[in-house]
């Protein structure tokens, strides 16, 4: 038992590396395209909002994808699943960096890193839940400031490719280093086969047994057969769409939780796209736009670990916690109209980017107290797949209003107001929590 405990430790700090990595390769993916979005447009020679509503496809199907993660994990095992997507995901960027036409840019990278991204992610963080009963949110806090390393590494990084080699050779670069995701999937530890034998014992005759075999068995077997083979095919179908987890979607509680990750994980995905474009269209250079985005990034990885920390301890409850956060990150978006110095651009991206980690890792927190470990892997890909509708009908929004107006001022007023909707899950909980009073009293 101890030995078994020893191995459990292990896998979730390896668990918290892996997170770690794929939130930093996903946050060059996404940002570094996203501060490609200008050169992306030129060379392709389009508009801003058909390039940035691209870049929200490839964020849809990074979500929808996100359903494939607990059937390949119960079929082919974790670190498997892990290895293989890390390597698919930079062989996809190395591929995409040849493209000739914005459709095959984003058909290699939707149809190919998306899925990659998006499998690693929900596994690891599903297995973090699985793995710490205590400090747990310090270990989210940790995996997830990926994200914010991420972000203050992929502006400049991204921005000194592009001069030095081009978006072609930024991409190419990008995939190389990305390749080593599957590095740390490796570390994880395979499927035991002790645990199997302990599930399962052999059925063995006696010796003074001889399996009785007549005439009449062997008819009962030729008459069944083709019923049989229905049957098994109908229990492996069963069986497999019982591993996408959809009964968890007629929970209430999921969609407690679900309505702050939506809304969190849409509105950062609009913001990392189109916040250096955003900044240049307010007469900053992209170099002025990259030191905003990496005082986000600090904020982001101080305050993800802190607030872990913080509600670990008991200092803060854990409602307080993502009712403070949500607050944050909305009123940074919702002042944005006004804000138009260098030094309000960056407290503005710092409050922003901090509430919206720290919302992140704390919903991951708020969605185990809720559901459970068990059914985290399930909750985490439907909630991605209604993000990623999300993405498909509204991505495109703010560059259209940039080419209509000139501005993404009011395009961000509008993102404010989609993040503050998180409250509307605190305020679901709480009625929930007075109905159940009421009909108890």
């Amino acid at each position: 038992m101890g030995r078994f405990q020893a191995g459990r430790s292990h896998q979730g700090w390896y668990a918290v590396l892996c997170l770690f990595v794929s939130y930093v390769l996903w946050m060059w993916f996404i940002k570094g395209l996203g501060v490609m979005l200008p050169t992306l447009q030129e060379q392709f020679a389009t508009q801003t909002w058909l390039v940035g509503w691209v870049l929200s496809i490839i964020t849809a199907v990074i979500c929808i994808t996100g359903l494939l993660a607990r059937p390949l994990e119960v079929m082919f095992g974790t670190r498997t699943v892990v290895t293989v997507s890390g390597f698919i995901l930079g062989v996809s960027m190395v591929i995409a960096s040849f493209s000739t036409s914005i459709v095959m840019l984003t058909s290699v990278l939707a149809l190919a890193a998306g899925p990659a991204v998006s499998v690693v992610q929900i596994l690891t963080r599903a297995l973090l839940g699985r793995c710490f009963t205590t400090n747990y949110g310090m270990a989210v806090g940790i995996g997830t400031a990926g994200g914010a390393v991420g972000l203050i590494t992929v502006g400049p990084f991204t921005q000194l490719l592009l001069d030095t080699y081009g978006w072609g050779g930024a991409l190419l670069i990008l995939g190389g280093l990305t390749m080593h995701l599957g590095v740390c999937g490796a570390l994880f530890r395979s499927a035991s086969t002790d645990e199997t034998n302990y599930s399962y014992q052999p059925v063995s005759t006696g010796a003074n047994e001889e399996p009785q075999v007549g005439s009449s068995s062997a008819e009962k077997a030729g008459n069944l057969k083709q019923s049989s083979r229905l049957g098994a095919v109908k229990d492996a179908l069963g069986a497999q769409m019982k591993h996408f987890g959809f009964s968890v979607c007629f929970m209430f509680s999921f969609w407690i939780t679900a309505v702050p990750f939506i809304c969190n994980r849409f509105v950062g995905d609009q913001w990392i796209i189109y916040y250096v474009s955003q900044a240049e269209a307010k007469g900053f250079s992209p170099y002025d736009a990259v030191t905003f985005t990496t005082a986000g990034g600090v904020g982001n990885f101080v305050s993800k670990i802190l607030l872990g920390v913080i509600v670990d301890k008991g200092l803060l409850k854990l409602r307080t916690a993502i009712a403070l956060m949500i607050t944050l990150s909305s009123s940074a978006l919702l002042i944005t109209p006004w804000v138009n110095s260098y030094w309000l651009m960056s407290v503005s991206s710092v409050f922003y980017y901090s509430g919206r980690g720290a919302g992140a890792s704390l919903n991951d927190m708020y969605t185990r107290e809720l559901l459970g470990p068990d059914l985290l892997a399930c909750a985490f890909a439907w909630m991605e797949l209604v993000t990623a509708i999300l993405s498909f009908s509204l991505g495109f929004f703010p560059g259209w209003m940039y080419d209509q107006t000139g501005s993404f001022d009011w395009a961000f007023f509008i993102l404010g107001c989609i993040s503050a909707l998180s409250w509307m899950a605190l305020l679901m909980e709480w009625v929930q929590a007075r109905c159940k009073s009421q009909q108890t009293a």
